[in-house]
């Protein structure tokens, strides 16, 4: 599709990655009924299982940014933030390297061709490799999803979009459990950073 006036703006698939951050079981598959019923209902996985399906048969290589840490926490700064404070100052249990909270859900496996971030903070820009895994690749535009909203991969699009990447922001391939969260950051943060689409529009774009 040309751009020209009239027409969004088409994406061009050979300089396009997909970018997943936090597709695991600790986030998706947490064991909590009420939770992980909600992660189902939301259709997350599966609009992100057809995401991915359509990304390989387009050759697009996939980004998985994950979390793992060391089962000690001597790789965890705990931040003094209102959060923490209200916890008691009492950190979270890691999300450990090699465990089946670290693992993404069975749905969106892991392929040898595929490209693994494992990020120490909740930007995947910050202390990793990424940017310069992209820029070899020529990539210049980022069909991001992921859990959660307006965490990580708010944080993810933030830094794109400073980096000078473009990026679009698959709607129904993103949530946080926190409805009000997750729609606050949709409609009234993503779209000063990204282009704000579902999935199957996004890839109706590709040229």
């Amino acid at each position: 599709m040309p751009n020209v006036p009239g027409n969004p703006p088409s994406i061009a698939r050979n300089s396009t990655a997909v970018v997943f951050n936090d597709m695991i079981n600790s986030n998706l598959r947490m064991g909590d009924p009420d939770h992980d019923k909600a992660i189902e209902e939301s259709g997350i996985i599966n609009a992100s299982m057809k995401l991915v399906a359509a990304a390989r048969t387009h050759g697009i290589p996939v980004f998985w940014i994950r979390v793992e840490r060391r089962a000690d926490r001597s790789d965890v700064y705990d931040t003094l933030t209102d959060e923490f404070v209200a916890s008691g100052c009492n950190p979270k249990p890691p999300v450990v390297h090699g465990s089946y909270k670290a693992a993404n859900v069975d749905e969106l496996p892991v392929l040898d061709v595929d490209q693994v971030i494992f990020k120490p903070r909740f930007d995947p820009f910050i202390g990793t490799d990424f940017e310069l895994r992209l820029r070899g690749l020529g990539i210049v535009t980022i069909l991001l999803g992921g859990y959660s909203t307006n965490i990580g991969v708010e944080s993810c699009a933030r830094t794109a979009r400073d980096r000078n990447f473009n990026v679009v922001l698959l709607s129904d391939c993103t949530y946080n459990i926190d409805r009000e969260s997750h729609e606050f950051s949709l409609s009234k943060i993503m779209p000063t950073f990204t282009r704000v689409m579902p999935s199957v529009n996004a890839l109706e774009l590709l040229v």
